[in-house]
């Protein structure tokens, strides 16, 4: 094979680049953390916007939709973004009234009940004599009154932070210092979260010429096979994003209230706070409602046991009757993945972002496997595969604000 000069000086600026890239990849990496930290208020502005969008254009739809008042036009963005942070906030301060101090109650209540329970546990015979020698005797030797003691002085100074922090305080060279090495990282935050807030507020009220500037230089920079393929790409993950959104948190509301609904009716304690906490981890895929579940036997546990296995069988009745009627309904056309990925998505995510990567990780996998479903079906032959790359761009680019229906 014959080389010209053009092949030739490629191979080598290939690998001149290739070389600087190696020799210089700390300070890549350390570049790319300082962009990165720069760029933070503008991806949680990003983050939030999209999550405040999807109660906004639910009200932006059903917002006097057939008025031709300009009155209304003009102020329909306006009072729907208003009403959809305030849903967001609405649901946040009502998770936290419900579920934290019930939740720190519940702890205390259990530590106090501790050293009683154990010495009732090896009191049983039976219970004995399942237990090897070696559990026994650490039982035994730890002092559980002591440890009650320790945790319900901890747990009641906690209390009191909760309540006053002026009554708590007792050494103010120790406040000083923990103030000072504390006040970077909360400013950091707050400053971050504020900015982020500020610029979700401006992209949201201008988003659709935002989103028509995007698209304007997508058309115009790239080529038109590109131009299509880009926005059917980001038509998908806003899909799958956007149902998985919805989905979820209508499912885990609804698994909420029946919880506290079939809780009230079986008399079992703390019916609303155990509601919330396992609508709350609902939206945790596969492994949310059991961490509900345990947590929740764990706080009616210490009220009564036997409530507690009342508990726990009452929600594996209530898992029986979601997986099989309820969550295929609200489903319907959902985000399509099978067990098998959504397994593998919860594992790869949970294992690199912990709970986080969970939730990004399903709907990501999800527009992934629609995408090459989608090749395949083309590449082979099939229908639905041309049926949606034929689809007009200008229909991706209007689901591209809003998404699907909620």
């Amino acid at each position: 094979m014959k080389l010209d000069w053009k092949t030739c000086f490629k191979a080598v600026v290939s690998a001149v680049i290739l070389f600087l890239i190696i020799h210089f990849i700390d300070s890549i990496f350390a570049a790319l953390g300082i962009a990165m930290n720069a760029l933070n208020p503008l991806i949680v502005g990003l983050i939030i916007a999209y999550i405040v969008n999807i109660p906004m254009s639910f009200y932006e739809k059903h917002y006097f939709p057939n008025s031709e008042k300009k009155a209304v036009a003009k102020c329909r963005r306006p009072v729907c973004m208003l009403l959809g942070y305030l849903t967001i906030i609405l649901v946040i301060v009502l998770v936290l009234l419900l579920v934290i101090p019930q939740f720190v109650s519940c702890i205390k209540t259990f530590i106090d009940q501790l050293p009683s329970l154990v010495l009732s546990i090896l009191e049983n015979k039976t219970i004995i004599g399942l237990l090897p020698d070696s559990i026994i005797e650490w039982l035994e030797w730890i002092n559980w009154n002591e440890i009650a003691s320790s945790v319900s002085s901890i747990i009641g100074i906690i209390s009191l932070l909760s309540t006053s922090i002026t009554d708590v305080i007792s050494d103010i060279q120790g406040t000083v210092d923990t103030v000072t090495s504390v006040a970077p990282t909360v400013v950091s935050v707050l400053s971050t979260a504020l900015v982020g807030i500020v610029f979700s507020v401006y992209f949201l009220s201008a988003k659709d010429k935002i989103l028509g500037q995007l698209g304007k230089l997508s058309e115009t920079y790239l080529k038109p096979k590109w131009h299509e393929r880009v926005y059917y790409v980001l038509g998908t993950l806003n899909e799958s994003y956007h149902g998985y959104i919805v989905v979820q948190c209508t499912e885990a509301l609804l698994l909420g209230t029946l919880c506290t609904i079939g809780m009230l009716i079986l008399g079992l304690p703390y019916p609303t706070m155990i509601g919330a906490l396992i609508g709350l981890t609902a939206l945790i895929p596969i492994v949310g409602a059991w961490i509900g579940t345990i947590i929740g036997a764990f706080m009616i546990l210490t009220v009564n046991p036997i409530q507690a296995v009342i508990f726990v069988l009452f929600i594996l009745v209530l898992q029986f009757v979601d997986n099989y009627f309820i969550y295929p309904k609200i489903v319907g056309k959902s985000i399509g993945l099978p067990s098998v990925w959504v397994l593998a998505a919860v594992s790869v995510g949970g294992g690199l972002f912990g709970i986080p990567g969970m939730l990004i990780c399903v709907p990501l996998f999800s527009a992934i496997y629609k995408l090459i479903k989608t090749d395949l079906e083309k590449r082979n032959g099939g229908t639905s595969g041309e049926e949606e790359e034929s689809s007009p761009v200008s229909e991706t680019v209007d689901r591209l604000p809003e998404g699907s229906e909620t």
